[in-house]
């Protein structure tokens, strides 16, 4: 199933949107960050293709290096955006059935 990137920012900056804990980020910000973790989430599929397992700890660790990198000045909230993103995205693909549990 091909990933509409598109509908998954939508639906996930909607998550946060409704949270309301990162409401302090400008729009900018938010939205370099989201697209950030999305290009970073897609190429990390690729890397592994279909063979290997996604690990969500070394995805993780390389979201928050990216974004510490790009947004030193919200270094104190990173780790916390990170493991929302990764929440939310389990979301919209639980959302359009896209998950194998097995």
């Amino acid at each position: 199933m091909e990933l509409n990137l598109e509908e998954a920012k939508k639906y996930i900056a909607e998550k946060f949107r409704n949270q309301g804990d990162f409401d302090f980020v400008s729009e900018a910000d938010f939205n370099a960050m989201l697209d950030s973790l999305l290009a970073l989430d897609q190429a990390y599929l690729v890397e592994i293709g279909d063979e290997e397992p996604y690990d969500e700890d070394v995805i993780f660790d390389r979201m928050h290096a990216d974004l510490a990198k790009k947004f030193p000045s919200l270094k104190t909230y990173l780790m916390r955006f990170v493991d929302d993103y990764m929440d939310f995205m389990e979301q919209y693909l639980v959302s359009i059935d896209a998950v194998d549990w097995e």
